[in-house]
């Protein structure tokens, strides 16, 4: 009985036991933590990633409303040849003067006053014909144009679009605005105008 009570009463080999035990308990903690760190790093990345495609196809819709006003203001019949670009031929796509040479789409606007490229990354621009109940998204009858930029970068892609109206003209015009001196379809217009009234006086 005295042997039995000596061998319970024996601690020696418990410093070693608790020491196993709390190492376990620090790797525990240290795997966690290594765990939580890679996770944030990852989270990071693709906050960065999301941010910078974001900032980059904003920035594309300023570029592309500058470049839009700054096409109407040269030749009102600029956003025609635009959207009639992408479904023609390439034999029948029209090439609007960018100063530097032809240019057949937004993108090749934006590249010759200076590029498309924001920091690491580069967005890209279309446009196409919003309902102006004209049945043709190849012409323009309302001054109204639906923009669209994409940017991507590490994974995170992000598209915007946004409304482009050009300025001026107002009450004193109908919805067609172009002249005769233009390249766009000004009588091809007054006909679907006429027919296709978006609104009328009560």
């Amino acid at each position: 009985m005295q042997k039995t009570t000596a061998i319970i009463n024996n601690q020696q080999g418990s410093v070693i036991t608790m020491a196993l035990i709390l190492l376990a308990l620090l790797t525990l903690i240290a795997i966690a933590a290594n765990h939580t760190s890679t996770t944030e790093r990852k989270l990071a990345t693709n906050v960065l990633g999301h941010n910078t495609a974001f900032y980059t196809a904003d920035a594309g819709i300023e570029a592309g409303r500058a470049a839009l006003s700054n096409l109407k203001l040269a030749d009102r019949g600029s956003w025609d040849i635009l959207l009639s670009n992408p479904s023609a031929a390439p034999e029948n796509k029209i090439a609007l003067n960018c100063g530097v040479g032809d240019c057949y789409n937004l993108n090749d606007v934006i590249d010759a006053g200076g590029g498309r490229t924001v920091g690491p990354t580069t967005f890209s621009l279309t446009i196409k014909d919003n309902d102006d109940r004209d049945n043709d998204d190849t012409v323009d009858t309302d001054e109204t144009v639906l923009l669209t930029s994409t940017a991507s970068y590490r994974g995170s892609v992000i598209t915007i679009e946004a409304m482009v109206r050009a300025g001026g003209g107002g009450a004193a015009y109908a919805q067609e605005h172009y002249d005769a001196a233009s390249t766009g379809e000004a009588s091809a217009e007054s006909v679907i105008v006429d027919s296709n009234v978006r609104w009328q006086a009560q």
